[in-house]
């Protein structure tokens, strides 16, 4: 039996570079500073009333007049420029990163960095975020301005970030450049988060100037999903972040859930995918010696080969399987009570194994 489940906004998967963030790339005249990454995923699903993105379909947000669209690369799902008539510009961007992406602290010394300022301690972050409107969220948002002339020698540069966590992931909102083109820029900016369709069902935050609901979320083309052989008493679970497929089983002692994503390349690594996922139940890090004794490989109906990890924490249990097919890494994961998990765990094997790409 072939299944196709309601996906999430469109453009808000990539890949992760786990524990790393993003690359810092030299400056250039009147450019801001950009994060690029190693690579991107491929992206599941189209809402509607949103402006096309020519390569990627349409994104899940209103774009700002006088923002245009550039090539999108590396970790990058969406990227926009905007350029003063001097020849200023300003760098936005969208990425969605794995995990917690190497942490707010990380990630906010990275940004400071880039524009010239001095790292933060944990302590300082809370004086530094403040907590904006995105879609029917509110979301951590920072802002920098630099004191030394960053840009060409002659520019300060400026930084506004989001973090928005969606699901497994974290999607970072950004828009980096000359300091007051960019400040120029933020009441676009946020108006630009408040219009993203995060799609949970929310409105619009109230200073929006009018409340948006988002449309349902469409399922993916049947090119875009493996087929596979739902287990029986499984149901679909919606839309939900990041994800190509959300299952649910049901337990009156708490429900499984199940999810299929899927990033390109390795998505970072298997070994730091497992270990982000023995993280979420409690479990200290493996090597790559103890990764080989503690995984079991499995085989899809397809003939492609991968590996299995059952991970039991004290209060819950992650049984999952990656599989590589096509350029892409595929992730099915099963969360619940280590009771439930045992007992699924013949019908989560035979999921995986019925998998055809």
């Amino acid at each position: 039996m072939r299944r196709l489940f309601p996906a999430v906004p469109a453009l808000l998967a990539a890949s992760l570079v786990l524990g790393t963030g993003c690359r810092k790339e030299d400056v250039r005249v009147y450019q801001a500073p950009r994060d690029e990454e190693p690579a991107t995923v491929q992206t599941p699903s189209r809402p509607s009333g949103a402006q096309p993105s020519a390569a990627r379909g349409s994104a899940p947000w209103v774009v700002p007049d006088g923002w245009t669209e550039q090539p999108s690369s590396g970790m990058r799902v969406a990227s926009y420029a905007v350029k003063a008539a001097d020849g200023r510009s300003a760098d936005i961007s969208v990425v969605a990163l794995q995990g917690e992406a190497g942490g707010e602290l990380m990630n906010v010394n990275r940004w400071r960095n880039q524009v010239g300022l001095d790292a933060l301690l944990e302590d300082q972050l809370a004086g530094a975020r403040s907590v904006v409107p995105a879609g029917g969220r509110q979301v951590v948002l920072y802002e920098f301005a630099g004191e030394k002339a960053v840009l060409d020698g002659k520019y300060t540069a400026r930084t506004l970030a989001a973090i928005l966590p969606a699901g497994e992931m974290t999607v970072f909102f950004k828009i980096t450049g000359e300091d007051a083109l960019v400040a120029g820029e933020k009441p676009k900016f946020l108006a630009w988060l408040r219009s993203v369709e995060t799609g949970d069902g929310g409105q619009a935050g109230s200073d929006s100037g009018a409340s948006q609901t988002p449309p349902p979320v469409a399922a993916p083309p049947a090119s875009e999903l493996p087929h596979w052989e739902l287990p029986s008493g499984w149901r679909e679970a919606g839309a939900r972040p990041m994800r190509l497929a959300s299952f649910e089983i049901p337990d009156p002692a708490g429900a499984g859930d199940v999810s299929v994503s899927s990033l390109v390349g390795d998505g970072g690594g298997l070994l730091a995918n497992v270990n982000r996922w023995r993280g979420q139940v409690g479990l200290p890090p493996l090597d790559e010696a103890a990764l080989r004794t503690e995984s079991a490989p499995i085989r899809t109906a397809g003939g492609d080969l991968g590996i299995l990890v059952d991970l039991p924490g004290a209060e819950k249990r992650i049984l999952g399987a990656v599989i590589s097919n096509g350029g892409k890494s595929w992730f099915f994961k099963l969360t619940a009570s280590n009771a439930l998990v045992a007992r699924e765990r013949p019908a989560f094997e035979a999921l995986v194994r019925s998998v055809r790409f």
